[in-house]
This record gives C-alpha cells, structure tokens and sequence, in this order.
C-alpha cells in the first residue's frame, strides 16, 4: 500500500507541473483567441480547468488511500508554529479572523464592480492592442478569464467552486502530508515551501500573480490549522474566484468585441 500511495504521489506531482508549465503557453493562446474574437476560447479553458481540477484531486485521494483522517492538520505539528500561534487561541480572534476576511472579500467584490461600471460609462473601451498603461504589467495577468457571457458565467462558478474544493484538497491537503511526512519539513518551512509551489502554480499570472497567491496560500493553511478542517479554505477560496462571475461585462458596439476589449478590462 505505501508503494502504490508514494506512486500516486509521483503521479500527481507529475501531472500538476505538467499542466503548470503548458499553461503558461495555452494562456497565451488564450489571449490571443480573445483579442482575435474566438468566442469559444474561454469555454475551453474552462472545461480544461474543471478536468485538470477534479483529476488533480482524484489522485490525491488515491494518493492519500481515501483516508479522511490524512486531511487533518493536526498531524502536521503545527500548532505551535510562529505563523500560527498568533491565530490559534481561538474564540474571538478566529471569529474576527474569519469575519475581516468576509468583509474584505465583499468590499473587493464591489469594488470590481463598481470599477467596471465605471469604465462602461466612459463608453467603449481602448483597443485590446492599445499601449498598456505601465501599472497593468504589476497586476496578476488573469482578465482573459474573467467571464462576459452567461454561460461563460456558469462555467466559471462551476470551475472557481471546483477550484476551491480540489486546489484545497491538493494543495492544502495532501501537499502539506506529504512535505511533512515524506520530506520531513516542518514548522516555517513546511507551510512556506506549500505556499511557494501553491503560488508557482499559478506561474501564468505572471511574477505579481505568483506572489499574490503564495500569500494566499499562508493564509489558506493559518485557516486549515486554526479550524481544523479544509472547509473553511474552501468556502474562501470558492468565493474568492466566484466573485469574478458577477462582473459586468464590457461595454462594446458589437457582441464580438466583447472578447477582444475584455482581454485588458478597465479595472
């Protein structure tokens, strides 16, 4: 059995950096598809993104031997670690903890919506090859997947749900096992080294993206060793991607136009 679990840890491994580094080019792509019109374009990646998610965390279950008592944080020894502690005397502090997060989310999320809204009544949007104003490159470069159409909003609430439940599994879950159990790292290091690869995974995003999201990943696994669950970086992961899904769409002349403007929104 510890044959086959170290195996499907191979596996796994494999598959994830290979699905990371053809990223990096088929987001290209993707852009390109969008300024070029291909209304398709992003219901592909998104169909991609939910196959690569659900067998990502498939094998990490097989990985784990579908043990449920794996994805508990408390065999990780961190409890006592400098980045936890602060977090870990409970009651009113992981209730404030969670509720600051809550209101951070909420206030973000208006504040996407207010911003494209604004942009829509300035009236039609600059070229998707108009010069890029220099602030826009130290921004994640993800706006080509935000969704503008309806079904294109389905599919991503359905990819940042799927997101939150198998990137926590795989990430939070059976990375943080394994680096412990069969590297040996511990304490600092452990949750660092699972944030990095955590935000390396998101290479596509550019050098900005990777560091957003390695923080990110800190605060997933404070969150996971604090409540002593996955479900609550789940809930916050899912709806930290499903607020995209409520943005309005561009305003354009013509409904092709939407996909070549949205490829560098007004936000």
């Amino acid at each position: 059995m510890q044959v086959l679990s170290l195996a499907f840890d191979i596996i796994l491994a494999g598959y994830v950096a290979w699905e990371v580094a053809r990223m990096v080019p088929r987001y290209r792509q993707l852009k390109q598809a969008v300024a070029a019109g291909d209304t398709g374009a992003r219901t592909r990646m998104y169909y991609h993104a939910l196959t690569f998610e659900w067998v990502s965390a498939l094998l990490a279950l097989i990985a784990l031997g579908f043990n449920w008592t794996k994805l508990n944080p408390r065999f990780l020894s961190l409890a006592g670690n400098a980045l936890i502690r602060p977090f870990s005397s409970g009651g009113d502090l992981d209730r404030g903890m969670i509720t600051g997060l809550a209101v951070d989310l909420v206030g973000g999320t208006i504040g996407f919506i207010v911003a494209r809204l604004r942009a829509n009544r300035r009236g039609v949007q600059p070229a998707a090859d108009a010069p890029a104003r220099w602030w826009r490159k130290l921004l994640p470069d993800f706006t080509a997947l935000i969704p503008v159409t309806a079904r294109e909003r389905l599919l991503w609430s359905a990819a940042a749900i799927s997101a939150g439940v198998c990137e926590e599994t795989v990430f939070r879950g059976w990375l943080l096992a394994i680096l412990h159990s069969r590297v040996g790292l511990g304490g600092t290091a452990l949750v660092l080294t699972a944030a990095a690869i955590f935000g390396l995974a998101h290479t596509y995003q550019g050098i900005t993206g990777v560091v957003l999201t390695a923080i990110a990943g800190i605060l997933f696994c404070v969150l996971y060793v604090v409540t002593g669950s996955l479900l609550v970086p789940i809930v916050l992961h899912s709806l930290v991607d499903l607020r995209f899904a409520f943005l309005p769409a561009p305003r354009v002349r013509k409904p092709e136009a939407v996909y070549a403007l949205s490829a560098a929104p007004e936000l």
